[in-house]
């Protein structure tokens, strides 16, 4: 509460952003590591999630990269999945990435604005929701396509 008796917008007094610490969510059992330039991950067996503020301190972005590989050939058959959880589920939006040696990589981002602030407890939420989704993901398309393949 302020000296003038009313409430603050943001019960740490402060909205969340750049300059504020951030919890660890490797809470859960996910080894969480920084990477170079600062950014905060965690990583399971199966994709790392990355966390990253925009260069003006305005985004604020989870991106998840999925570390099976896939071929060339697997592309029709990973858009119609990848199409499918983009049109029933907000987040995170799934798509392929073909790297330099042909191997087709799954990357998905969930983005939030927080340019005018944001209540730490909102954007705990929004992070635990945002991870929650990105190893639904997996889930989801490992049971997809064992039943494309079936």
């Amino acid at each position: 509460m302020r000296q003038d008796g009313t409430r603050d917008a943001f019960p740490s007094g402060r909205p969340a952003g750049p300059g504020t610490r951030r919890r660890d969510p490797g809470r859960a059992g996910h080894r969480a590591h920084h990477r170079r330039e600062g950014d905060l991950a965690i990583s399971t067996a199966h994709l790392t999630i990355f966390f990253l503020f925009g260069k003006e301190g305005d985004l604020f972005t989870v991106r998840t990269f999925y570390d099976r590989p896939y071929s060339v050939d697997d592309k029709p058959m990973l858009l119609t999945a990848l199409n499918e959880w983009n049109a029933d589920t907000m987040w995170p939006k799934v798509y392929t990435f073909t790297q330099d040696n042909g191997a087709l990589r799954l990357v998905g981002d969930s983005q939030l604005y927080i340019g005018a602030g944001v209540t730490r407890e909102h954007l705990s939420t929004v992070i635990a929701h945002w991870v929650r989704f990105s190893i639904k993901f997996y889930r989801w398309l490992t049971g997809r396509i064992a039943f494309e393949t079936d």
